[in-house]
């Protein structure tokens, strides 16, 4: 009876899968899609599960959700949590080659970029990024995945070879949301800060009253085209 009450639960769960990730059992899972007629979906995704089994059956799962069918699935070099790249690979698409490193395009110039990140809030109170790092990288496709890949686990910094750590630029806001990067080369750049606040409320759960908060804001990005001679500063708001 025990058994026949097992098989009988394994087979709604599984009915209840296919049904609501239809095909996800047919879609599959690389350590690389290098070399494969593959197209990156552009998503990055966590497993907090810690079973590569488990991890690998949710990313499957989940790939159907983006209309993908290939999913490639590393350990999170910084915990023990998988991180999953979505493609959608069949043939006729172009061959995937994975971005490789390159300084073309960032050789020339030593310019001084200043700037100032904040947001302004709904009663017109002001907010900056004070405090908070401020980051500059390469806008390149390289370099675009490459931090991608550093937040999310897939590499690390201390893997990174000393010219691709030179063009990664991180400062820290000063009190009035400034922030002033040095002998950065000319080129197309991407900068990237946080600005946020916490905003307090009372909730009720039925039974009583209690003080909560919550984050608004957030990260603030904006692409620069950094030019020697010219004034490169640069304001990121909204």
């Amino acid at each position: 009876m025990k058994k026949l009450l097992v098989a009988v639960t394994f087979m709604l769960v599984g009915g209840c899968a296919n049904l609501k990730y239809p095909g996800w059992q047919n879609v599959s899972v690389f350590n690389s899609v290098d070399g494969m007629p593959c197209t990156d979906y552009g998503k990055v995704e966590q497993c907090s599960d810690t079973d590569e089994g488990d991890c690998k059956a949710w990313f499957k799962k989940r790939a159907t959700i983006y209309n993908t069918n290939a999913a490639v699935v590393r350990r999170n070099g910084r915990s023990s949590s998988f991180t999953g790249r979505y493609f959608v690979c069949k043939d006729g698409n172009p061959i995937y080659k994975s971005p490789t490193f390159s300084k073309e395009g960032y050789t020339t110039g030593s310019n001084t970029v200043t700037g100032q990140a904040f947001l302004t809030q709904k009663g017109g109170g002001v907010v900056t990024c004070a405090g908070n790092p401020v980051e500059m990288h390469p806008n390149t496709e390289y370099f675009n995945q490459l931090v991608d890949d550093v937040a999310n686990g897939y590499t690390t910094m201390e893997k990174l070879s000393q010219d691709e750590k030179n063009l990664l630029k991180t400062g820290q806001c000063d009190a009035q949301g400034n922030f002033e990067f040095h002998k950065v080369p000319s080129g197309k750049w991407v900068i990237t800060t946080n600005v946020s606040w916490d905003v307090n409320f009372v909730r009720h759960n039925g039974f009583y009253y209690y003080a909560d908060s919550e984050k608004q804001g957030g990260y603030q990005t904006k692409e620069v085209n950094v030019q020697e001679g010219e004034v490169n500063k640069f304001i990121i708001s909204q």
